[in-house]
């Protein structure tokens, strides 16, 4: 993966990856981002954002989807908070 720059912006540097989702999936990304009225990739990582922060911040408060339980158990972070 390389950094992209943006030019004349004050802004960090970011990394490109590409993944794969179903054409359903895709759907409701698209369908959501126009509703939302904003790019299906600030969507994206707006969603993997607050996922992220779920998994390290709010454990005890709310019930968390398999998928983000099992990406906290991989990560190591298993601590109480």
């Amino acid at each position: 993966m390389t950094a992209k720059k943006v030019k004349g912006k004050s802004s960090p540097p970011y990394k490109i990856i590409t993944i794969r989702v179903t054409e359903e999936l895709h759907g409701r990304i698209e369908a959501s981002s126009a509703q939302s009225n904003t790019s299906a990739n600030h969507l994206i990582n707006e969603l993997i954002q607050s996922g992220l922060d779920i998994i390290k911040n709010r454990k005890d408060t709310m019930k968390l989807p398999k998928y983000l339980k099992m990406l906290r158990i991989m990560s190591g972070d298993n601590r109480k908070k």
